[in-house]
């Protein structure tokens, strides 16, 4: 049995974002809607049984963020107001694109990002910190393959605090406070 849902509405999202992010690449080469799925691929091996709703939102994690479609491309996929709310809450707060030109971060969008990952961690919503773990664990394998002098140093600069920051808010969440 494969992990991720095997059905028709996931089988035309996969296809969607092929077609969206057509021509456009990861850090390493690859087609960037791969990462997409590979978010959604962790969420299914990390935590027993993700809801729909978290697995859609991790397929289109980025269209709040600039050239990602928008809120008019999430309704068109008929994305529930759950998944949009991931989404939404997941969705770093506007600075230029930088969270996607890693080759021209400043230690000043470090911290911002910090701060964003803070917020998210007290927003509570576990849903939405188990998907943007997933999304950033994706991303430092990326940054680890990729081995760019310009980037690396995002590794232990932003990545790993807000992997540290995640997973800590996530285990005091599971328990309870």
């Amino acid at each position: 049995m494969w992990l991720e849902p095997d059905d028709e509405r996931w089988r035309r999202h996969i296809g969607e974002l092929a077609t969206f992010h057509a021509g456009a690449t990861d850090l390493t080469g690859r087609p960037w809607a791969e990462h997409f799925r590979r978010v959604a691929t962790r969420l299914c091996l990390r935590y027993p049984k993700p809801g729909r709703d978290q697995l859609e939102a991790a397929l289109f994690h980025d269209a709040l963020m600039a050239r990602g479609g928008g809120l008019a491309r999430l309704e068109a996929l008929g994305l529930s107001p759950a998944a949009i709310e991931i989404v939404r809450v997941t969705t770093p707060p506007p600075n230029a694109d930088y969270y996607r030109d890693f080759r021209a971060v400043t230690p000043e969008d470090d911290a911002g990002y910090l701060v964003y990952v803070r917020d998210l961690v007290a927003s509570g919503n576990i849903a939405a910190i188990e998907m943007k773990l997933a999304d950033v664990c994706d991303t430092i394998d990326q940054m680890r393959v990729q081995r760019d002098p310009l980037i690396v140093p995002q590794v232990p600069n932003r990545y790993e605090p807000s992997r540290a920051l995640l997973e800590s808010g996530l285990e005091a969440l599971y328990r309870g406070g």
